[in-house]
């Protein structure tokens, strides 16, 4: 069984594939219906004004939140949804962080490369995050010589980014660091920068193969590995659907990774395509992260913002762009919710749904969204219902028990604030607060 309102199923899908639908673009793909919405969240070939108008706002990309405006600027204004929210997901997979690369460029540079192999070729991706000069510095890449090989990268590639505990021997983390020998970042140009000299040019056996193996020969033997695919697959089914995939659901879709020669695009369709993705078990299933659960906020609402008026809530909520925790990237999950990140939380809609063009650089009118008939329930007239549930609808998908709708219309038609405005704000900062906004 899964969701069976067509209009609920788009949604789901524009939370999980995005970052939540306006109201518009709900009501857009909700009219093309759901197999023509996943096509056209697919298509990264269409223009997307975001990127040029990003470049546009003169954000200082020399400076750490420069950087994260410009990104957030992104998130917020892109008609390629999925494109952003696979470049966040592989920001946490491949997770490096500005506080130890020191340099905003090849974290920018990293960022790119993540959007440009978003639904790409994962062997590319592999050997372009090998050779990437943020995750070089990150994970001690100049250090990696002959002499004294190094193996963080080595460790860190098998353990967390394409092969996963148990899959690996000491001896192959020792073999894959040699492999990698010599492969910089050059200092001056802050490139990637090979290094014969420190080399280790003698033979290594890695994963049962045997020869003069360098970086490139490492990936090929990860991906001739059963678990190669499967701990990506893990991985994304869990980003996308639900956690603690069943191992033969995790094996079905890591199917299609190999058949595709390691491309990810037939992967990711056939994960939003497929029955666990629309089922009940996957619907309000995943806690949002603070950036979902920001940028969604903003979008769905129709509010605006100075992007550096978000980095301190992102930062309390436990999710700072650009500077994840360590090399395993944000935990996630319940990971998200403590006493202190849920205050923050809803500290935030508190300050979305307060926000007025008058006191802050945040506005948000709650009427913009609202139909004339619908508006009049803001004052109690006979249309209260038509006005909460319209917000209920957007905000939740009505998905609230019938006690909770209840305690919603009574504040409405008998609560204080008395002024209408501050009520309509109330009640949309009640909405916000509720459990299931903070599920995707």
């Amino acid at each position: 069984m899964g969701i069976d309102d067509p209009r609920t199923r788009i949604a789901h899908l524009l939370r999980r594939a995005g970052f939540g639908g306006t109201p518009d673009e709900i009501d857009r793909y909700a009219a093309l219906g759901f197999d023509a919405a996943v096509t056209d969240l697919l298509d990264f070939a269409k223009p997307d004004l975001a990127e040029s108008d990003a470049e546009a706002q003169g954000f200082n990309l020399d400076a750490p939140d420069g950087l994260r405006s410009w990104w957030l600027y992104r998130m917020l204004h892109t008609s390629r949804p999925l494109q952003e929210k696979l470049t966040l997901y592989w920001h946490g997979h491949f997770a490096t962080s500005i506080a130890k690369v020191r340099d905003p460029l090849p974290m920018r540079w990293q960022n790119d490369l993540f959007r440009e192999h978003a639904l790409g070729s994962f062997r590319t991706l592999l050997r372009r995050v090998s050779r990437d000069p943020a995750m070089l510095r990150w994970l001690d890449g100049n250090t990696n010589r002959k002499a004294s090989p190094n193996e963080n990268y080595a460790r860190e590639l098998l353990e967390l980014f394409a092969l996963g505990i148990g899959n690996y021997t000491e001896d192959d983390v020792k073999a894959a660091a040699r492999a990698y020998t010599g492969w910089f970042m050059d200092p001056q140009t802050l490139s990637f920068r090979f290094a014969p000299q420190a080399h280790d040019a003698g033979p290594k056996t890695f994963l049962g193969t045997t020869g003069n193996l360098d970086g490139d020969d490492v990936v090929e033997a990860i991906l001739a590995h059963p678990a190669g695919a499967q701990h990506v697959t893990r991985k994304l089914f869990r980003f996308f659907v639900y956690d603690d995939p069943e191992p033969e659901t995790v094996e079905r879709f890591a199917a299609i990774l190999r058949g595709a020669n390691y491309e990810l695009r037939p992967l990711v369709e056939a994960l939003l395509r497929s029955p666990e993705f629309s089922s009940p078990r996957a619907y309000h299933a995943k806690i949002k992260s603070p950036v979902e659960l920001v940028v969604g906020s903003i979008r769905q609402v129709g509010a605006t913002t100075a992007y550096q008026d978000l980095f301190v809530p992102l930062r309390r909520m436990g999710q700072d762009l650009f500077a994840p925790p360590n090399v395993k990237g944000w935990d996630g999950g319940l990971a998200w919710v403590s006493t202190s990140t849920m205050l923050e939380r809803f500290n935030f809609a508190n300050r979305i749904c307060t926000a007025r063009e008058d006191a802050t650089r945040t506005t948000f009118d709650p009427r913009a969204s609202l139909s004339a008939g619908a508006a009049g329930g803001a004052g109690g007239s006979q249309n209260t219902d038509a006005f909460a549930d319209h917000y209920l609808r957007l905000l939740v998908d009505a998905d609230v028990p019938p006690e909770v709708r209840a305690s919603l219309l009574a504040y409405l038609n008998d609560g204080a604030p008395s002024d209408p405005d501050a009520r309509t704000r109330g009640l949309v900062h009640l909405i916000m607060s509720t459990p299931v906004y903070q599920s995707a």
